[in-house]
Parts: structure tokens; sequence; C-alpha cells
């Protein structure tokens, strides 16, 4: 057997812990790829999951919210004829009639009324003298009034008749009572366009 002399190959340890390069190199590339799988196995999980609840509100979504406003309004319909009927039922069965505020003590019901038609409808100022006359006035003229007039009116002349012109406006169903001087009576009542005696 022949000698060699021995050189620095032969000066190996017993033991030792080293492997070789290509062992560590395959057990780091196999450890880096499970790494990888592993996340990307979770990536691709969470994806799939976020899609199914995109999908799930995007095709069901519309259903349920028009269910939830359908259930609001349905209740607020409830709510609101609920309280309709609560109000109707706590008005009174009879409208009550608003008394006069006018003292007839102090209404002159001799005083000398002039009823002008000036809505130039035929039997307008008759209509209103028999309304007159029923409220027991006993001193009417009726004539034409010397133009067109668009609003019923009283007139009286002085504060002397205004409760007499406002006893007149409430029985005729006026709601304008002036005071002038430019009229032929001391109370004038003059019938406009917007008078309805001649439809009761």
């Amino acid at each position: 057997m022949t000698n060699y002399p021995r050189d620095e190959f032969d000066r190996v340890p017993e033991f030792s812990t080293r492997v070789g390069s290509h062992h560590a190199h395959g057990w780091a590339q196999s450890a880096a790829a499970k790494g990888k799988d592993s996340k990307l196995r979770w990536v691709v999980l969470t994806a799939i999951a976020v899609l199914l609840i995109g999908g799930v509100g995007f095709f069901y979504g519309p259903s349920i919210a028009d269910r939830l406003s359908g259930s609001e309004s349905t209740q607020n319909t409830e709510a609101t004829a609920t309280e309709t009927s609560q109000s109707l039922s706590a008005e009174p069965s009879e409208s009550a009639t608003p008394s006069s505020t006018i003292d007839d003590a102090d209404v002159l019901y001799g005083q000398l009324i002039g009823v002008y038609n000036g809505a130039s409808i035929a039997g307008t100022a008759g209509a209103g003298e028999e309304l007159l006359t029923e409220a027991e006035f006993t001193n009417i003229v009726t004539d034409n009034w010397t133009r067109d007039a668009e609003t019923s009116t009283v007139y009286y002349m002085s504060e002397a008749y205004r409760t007499t012109a406002e006893k007149a406006a409430e029985v005729l169903g006026i709601d304008e009572v002036l005071q002038t001087q430019n009229i032929p009576n001391r109370v004038t009542v003059v019938l406009g366009a917007d008078d309805t005696l001649n439809s009761k």
C-alpha cells in the first residue's frame, strides 16, 4: 500500500454537523415554497369569501332593502290611519255654529237699507231683500248698482250705523263692511259677482 503524505483533506473532524450545500439549499427552497403556498392559499380564500359576500349583497341586497322599506311604509301608513281615525273621533259629531257677536239691541231694524244688484244677475237684489226681511229688517229698497261689482260689500255712512251694517252683512254672508260718505243710503248693500244668494 502506497503511503502518501497527509494533506489538509486528511484532517476532517470525526463528528461534524456540516451537510452538503445542495441539501441545505434544497431544504430552504422547500420551506420557502411551503410558506409562499400557505400565504397564497389564505389570500385566495379571503378573495373568494369577499367575492361571495359581494355577490350575495348585489343580488339579494335590493330585495332585502325593498322588504325593509315596505315594512316601514306599512307601519307609517298604519300609524297615519290610526292618527286620522283618532282625530276624527275626537271631533264633535255636529259642527257648532259660531254665535253672533253683534248686540241686536244696537241694530236699527227700521233704518232704510238699500240693496243693490252689482252682479248683473236678475233677482240678486230681491234675494238679498228677502233675507233681510226674514231677519226683521223692515225698511228695504232694491235697485241695480251703477256698475258691475266684483266683491259684495256693505257700506255705512257713520259710526251710528256701523252695527246695523254689520248685522246686514252677517245676514247676507258678506265679509266686507266699509265706512264711506259716497253712498245713496246710510246703509247700502252692494251684491257683487261673488254673491251666492241666488244659488241658495
